[in-house]
């Protein structure tokens, strides 16, 4: 098990936040519709899954706003992965 952590940030064509987090909201309910755990935060989201789903699911979101009219995307994404395994909540177990 792993853990990723993604921002995505689409840049052109959009004039305001209004349709920038139009284009957000979409990359977020695909999170939530992969099954995969995750949690929302102010400037990304985090989700865990085993490698190959993670990755998977990184491209997916990655895409989402080249679909939805997105001349320019920048994603940025962190991942940790631990020998064993790791999951959000190991990760956060000191500060919950």
């Amino acid at each position: 098990m792993i853990i990723a952590d993604v921002a995505v940030m689409p840049l052109r064509p959009y004039t305001g936040e209004d349709e920038m987090y139009k284009v957000v909201d979409a990359c977020i309910e695909k999170i939530k519709e992969s099954g995969l755990k995750y949690e929302i935060g102010a400037m990304s989201t985090t989700f865990e899954g085993e490698f190959d789903e993670v990755f998977d699911l990184l491209k997916t979101v990655h895409k989402i706003p080249f679909q939805l009219g997105c001349e320019r995307v920048i994603t940025v994404a962190r991942i940790d992965e631990k020998a064993g395994g790791l999951t959000i909540e190991n990760k956060l177990r000191n500060h919950r």
